[in-house]
């Protein structure tokens, strides 16, 4: 079987992660995925990748009141490593990885729901119709774009470095949502090219596998 051994990170709904499932078990892209691990309770990921009969479902949560960042950071690397993956997806995870885990797993791959720059460097992305707005990074992207009154979203798919969310990118697209007022309005016109976005940024780091 060529298909690459994928562990899957997240931590919501799991749209994502059943877009990759099922492009997966369609042939889609060549991936075999073994595991979710997730790290909040009573999230619907859970339900799909019980739904989907994974091999490996964990739940690793952090209790902050006894555990300090260095312990549970070890313990999410242990679970992750117990998988074996050769591909790490990270789809809506809501937890900054530390520097031992890009090390460890070279090979993620990270979603982010904003349409970021080719160069990585700059903190200006441009638009199709020529405009530009700000790179919108980190865990709050898309409320943060809306504060600041842009009605250009996206959904960009980039490998992971240490600098979060500055990786290389894999494949991008941009919305125009004007008028929108919030994150669920724009996430439901963001969220169908994230699933493109995901499929596009596979395939390409598959082409471009050493």
């Amino acid at each position: 079987d060529a298909r690459i051994p994928t562990t899957i990170l997240a931590s919501g709904n799991g749209t994502n992660f059943q877009a990759a499932l099922d492009a997966s078990r369609a042939g889609k892209i060549p991936l075999q995925i073994n595991a979710l691990i997730a790290n909040k309770e009573g999230v619907r990921v859970i339900d799909r990748a019980r739904d989907a009969e994974l091999p490996t479902i964990a739940n690793v949560i952090w209790d902050r009141g006894v555990e300090s960042r260095e312990t549970y950071d070890e313990r999410l690397l242990h679970a992750i490593r117990q998988t074996e993956p050769e591909l790490v997806l990270l789809l809506g995870w809501m937890h900054i990885l530390p520097g031992r885990f890009v090390a460890a797993f070279p090979e993620t791959i990270n979603i982010h729901p904003a349409f970021l720059p080719l160069d990585q460097n700059t903190e200006i992305v441009q638009l199709p119709d020529g405009s530009t707005i700000p790179a919108f990074r980190g865990a709050h992207a898309v409320r943060d774009a809306l504060a600041k009154g842009s009605s250009w979203f996206g959904a960009t798919v980039h490998r992971v470095i240490l600098q979060s969310d500055r990786g290389p990118i894999l494949a991008r697209r941009p919305v125009h949502v004007p008028n929108a007022k919030t994150e669920d309005e724009v996430m439901q016109r963001v969220r169908p090219l994230e699933h493109q976005s995901l499929i596009s940024g596979i395939m390409r780091w598959i082409f471009e596998r050493p």
